[in-house]
């Protein structure tokens, strides 16, 4: 996918978390804008976010070409 269209749906606003699915299967949560880094060959992934402060416990580092879609969940409550 291109890093234009993914950076469309992050930037959203306001925003709706997502869900990126990859070409292997792999699905990543991505509940705030602030856990997605998109730079035109990379993707940097926040993961497992803390629940009481919300900063992810690490990253995942991914390619834009491997997205296959982005799935808009249901805003929290």
């Amino acid at each position: 996918m291109r890093p234009e269209d993914i950076k469309k749906v992050r930037d959203a606003q306001p925003f709706v978390p997502f869900r990126m699915v990859f070409t292997d299967g792999r699905t990543f949560h991505i509940p705030h804008r602030d856990h997605l880094f998109i730079a035109q060959h990379t993707l940097e992934i926040g993961v497992d976010p803390n629940p009481a402060t919300g900063i992810p416990a690490e990253t995942v580092h991914a390619s834009p070409l491997h997205v296959v879609r982005l799935e808009v969940l249901q805003p929290a409550a």
